[in-house]
């Protein structure tokens, strides 16, 4: 007993010495109401309870309740509800956002349950509405039985208008004078219950007075420490309360930093694209100049030809109609200077038609004979007689056949051979190109397709090379929705191809 007087007396003195941070109060809003809604004791619906309500310990009550505000406005306003749960010397205080509260196996005592309603920025308190719960055993069991009596005297009973138009027997009202004397004795039976447990707790309560004065010990120290507590739990509610503001904010914040970020990322990704479209600028003049040097050389190699007195006059007349032909393709090129500068997402901008690839395959096997010839090159053609026609720009595609049959020409060695071949496959026709050149290595192989690539293998010609060429294949077959490729051995010769679908998508 001593080390419990101890221990009691040890923390009142720490109440008194830890500081107490006055408790935050806002002002109340009249306009604001707390209100109860329904009460349920074991999930039966109580229809009256504004005098309290008797339960016994063994018995569960759930109380939901709202916020009652005269403006619309302050409906959208987050506001959180405090419970405070009291039996008259301790207390409960906590804060919730849900509109119900529940208690069950509660001992016997009186309770005051006050709900209570606050905005998050502690702006206002709403009025508070209260309820008083009784936990006795005794009361709730006879207000349980008087309720079965109730019920069953209502069934026994006449309703009034039978007993307006019947007459009564003389047996019914000899059953009701009993029922009225049965009433009645239970009546005085239960207010002897009463006084008899009024008189027992009275006694209860003297006795522990006596004994606590026997003791000496000071239960207002006791008191006040609870209080103290009751203290501290209120503003413990006050401060959980301001601590959920703070995470709202910081939820604000935290969007607001995650928008900055977005926007951050979208610069970033602008100044990704301006640097892009610098560098497809750089690969513009890089695809001009060598779209009109391969014809130019082609020019200067004919006119050489045409010097030679070894000609017959109809094989001049050929070479002139091929440098004339080539002529207007260099100003057809030049011409096309403008559209090739409307490059976008890495995407040329392609005339599609429909048209028969046999035909583009010819005119650039025609055009570049006399190249095959001056190196004594067996230049030869395999072209399917029945191929499909298939959406595609003609002189983008003359270009790429162009350039794959320049670089054969180009890389087979005197006395060599060059076969062109054009057949159809699952859905796309395919041009297909094969020597017995120098051939690639397996390093060359993984850098073919790259812009200004300059692979191991020179032309045998002389002839001049930019590393160009294979690139802007691949990208005008990409702008075709098709696919290109290369087989090759170093030393054995190789075989480029490329395929187009026979129906292009609209973008």
């Amino acid at each position: 007993m001593k080390i419990k007087i101890i221990l009691a007396i040890s923390f009142i003195v720490l109440l008194n010495i830890l500081p107490i941070r006055q408790t935050y109060s806002q002002p109340i809003d009249s306009s604001k109401t707390v209100v109860l809604e329904t009460i349920y004791v074991n999930s039966t619906k109580v229809s009256d309870f504004g005098n309290g309500i008797t339960i016994s310990n063994s018995d569960s009550i759930s109380v939901e309740y709202r916020l009652n505000t005269a403006q619309s406005a302050d409906k959208t306003t987050p506001f959180y509800f405090r419970v405070k749960f009291s039996d008259g010397i301790d207390s409960s205080i906590r804060t919730t956002g849900s509109p119900s509260v529940s208690y069950k196996n509660l001992p016997e005592k009186n309770y005051i349950l006050t709900i209570g309603a606050f905005d998050l920025q502690r702006q206002w308190n709403a009025v508070e509405t209260e309820i008083k719960i009784i936990v006795d055993n005794e009361k709730a069991a006879m207000f349980v039985k008087i309720d079965s009596l109730k019920q069953h005297i209502a069934g026994m009973v006449a309703p009034p208008d039978t007993l307006l138009t019947e007459e009564v027997s003389t047996e019914s009202s000899s059953n009701l004078e009993k029922i009225i004397i049965a009433l009645l004795g239970l009546l005085v039976i239960i207010l002897l219950v009463l006084y008899i447990a009024k008189g027992k707790k009275n006694g209860a309560e003297k006795q522990i007075a006596i004994k606590s004065e026997s003791k000496g010990v000071d239960l207002s120290k006791y008191e006040s420490a609870l209080e103290e507590n009751s203290k501290l739990r209120a503003e413990i509610s006050a401060l959980r309360g301001q601590i959920d503001a703070v995470l709202l904010r910081a939820q604000e914040l935290a969007k607001q930093n995650s928008d900055l970020q977005h926007m951050v990322q979208k610069l970033s990704k602008s100044k990704m694209e301006l640097e892009d479209l610098q560098k497809q600028k750089d690969d513009l003049f890089a695809v001009v100049i060598h779209d009109i040097k391969n014809p130019a050389s082609l020019i200067k190699s004919l006119v050489e030809l045409l010097t030679s007195y070894d000609l017959t006059a109809s094989e001049q007349q050929e070479i002139i109609n091929d440098i004339a032909q080539t002529t207007s393709r260099i100003v057809n090129l030049s011409q096309e200077v403008s559209r090739i500068m409307a490059l976008e997402s890495n995407r040329m901008i392609i005339n599609f038609e429909q048209a028969n690839l046999n035909y583009i395959v010819n005119d650039v096997f025609t055009r570049n004979k006399i190249a095959a010839k001056n190196k004594s090159i067996i230049f030869t053609t395999s072209l399917q007689s029945d191929l499909p026609e298939c959406m595609l720009d003609p002189n983008k595609i003359d270009e790429v056949i162009e350039n794959l049959v320049s670089n054969a020409i180009k890389f087979t060695q005197n006395g060599g051979s060059v076969k062109l071949k054009s057949f159809f496959e699952n859905d796309n026709v395919v041009f297909e190109i094969s020597d017995n050149g120098l051939g690639l290595s397996q390093e060359d192989l993984k850098h073919t397709f790259e812009r200004g690539a300059r692979l191991s293998a020179k032309p045998t010609g002389n002839e001049n090379s930019t590393g160009l060429g294979l690139w802007i294949v691949k990208k005008l077959i990409d702008a075709h929705h098709g696919r290109v490729w290369v087989k090759s051995t170093l030393g054995k010769g190789s075989t480029f191809a490329f395929s187009i679908p026979l129906n292009q998508d609209n973008d």
